[in-house]
């Protein structure tokens, strides 16, 4: 069999599984063949006119790329959208337990611009949460690719670091924030851990701290499913990356043109802390602070959506 006829198998194959499953109702992406610098198999699909500006968007830690499935539909007709699935994350592979680094979410990344435009053309790329802080960890590990590759960037309920210390729930007094930093550097390998189907207690504990008050319970409900989809490697692995973080990520290697969006009941990644990307970023668009939590793609679906579709117009 030729390499050609093999690839095109390969790639017929994967729509099909995407078909079977995808982020989008009624549209079928093109599934990219990705591998990441240490071979790790990135899954990303492609939506909308192939000659289209692009947009890269990455999800944060326990979700998948149907988190942005709002962004896809609002945005596919007129854009080439592509997402993906972090490692051990959605349809991704399940790395060893050792490669869950800030190195492997900026190499990661690197692999899917290098797949969403191979002709090199740059494109926007927008990052929740952790899929933020892949977007600074590129950016500082690939500094000679940032002006080349991206034309603006958008930044999500992001947060640079120090996340622990910053968090605005299970709080208690500032001087027991060493203590709770310990306790959870001690309980998250229990993240590994396989999770039940259902647990009525993780989807309350997401309703008070993932989505903001009066968030619809359908949103509590999508991330709960995409929490549990998440292979336990993926779970363990960034868990442990992000509860580790006791230092930030300088975002002033984002030479591109930035949106900040930050949450204005966001409890993970508080105001304050997008406020603090916004103050060191080197060409800062806009700051903007939408009534959400944490959520903000799945929250005010709409407003996220027409602040990327500025942002790309504008690049």
């Amino acid at each position: 069999m030729s390499d050609g006829v093999g690839a095109a198998i390969h790639r017929s194959a994967a729509t099909a599984r995407a078909r079977a499953r995808t982020a989008v109702p009624g549209r079928v992406p093109e599934v990219l063949d990705v591998r990441s610098k240490d071979g790790t198999r990135i899954h990303t699909e492609a939506y909308g006119p192939a000659d289209a500006p692009t947009i890269v968007l990455a999800h944060g830690i326990l979700c998948e790329l149907g988190f942005w499935r709002n962004q896809i539909r609002d945005l596919c007709d007129d854009y080439r959208v592509v997402a993906f699935d972090h490692r051990g994350h959605g349809r991704s592979q399940a790395a060893p337990a050792r490669a869950y680094t800030m190195d492997h979410l900026a190499d990661d990344l690197h692999a899917v611009l290098g797949a969403a435009a191979p002709d090199g053309r740059p494109v926007v790329v927008a990052g929740h949460s952790m899929g933020g802080i892949a977007v600074m960890a590129w950016a500082e590990r690939y500094p000679r690719d940032v002006d080349a590759r991206v034309s603006a960037v958008g930044l999500v309920n992001t947060t640079p670091g120090e996340i622990f210390d910053n968090v605005q729930f299970l709080r208690g007094p500032r001087s027991l924030t060493t203590v709770r930093r310990r306790v959870a550097q001690t309980v998250v390998p229990l993240a590994r851990m396989p999770l039940p189907q259902r647990m009525p207690l993780r989807k309350h504990l997401l309703s008070r701290v993932a989505v903001g008050t009066g968030a619809a319970a359908t949103i509590t409900a999508d991330v709960d499913r995409m929490l549990g989809r998440t292979s336990a490697r993926g779970r363990g692995g960034y868990g442990r990356l992000l509860v580790n973080m006791i230092d930030t990520v300088d975002p002033s290697a984002i030479t591109a043109p930035t949106l900040v969006i930050a949450g204005s009941h966001d409890r993970i990644s508080p105001p304050g802390r997008s406020e603090w990307i916004a103050e060191r970023l080197p060409n800062l668009l806009e700051l903007r602070t939408f009534d959400s939590g944490h959520c903000g793609p799945l929250e005010r679906p709409g407003e996220v959506s027409a602040a990327l579709r500025e942002l790309i117009e504008t690049s």
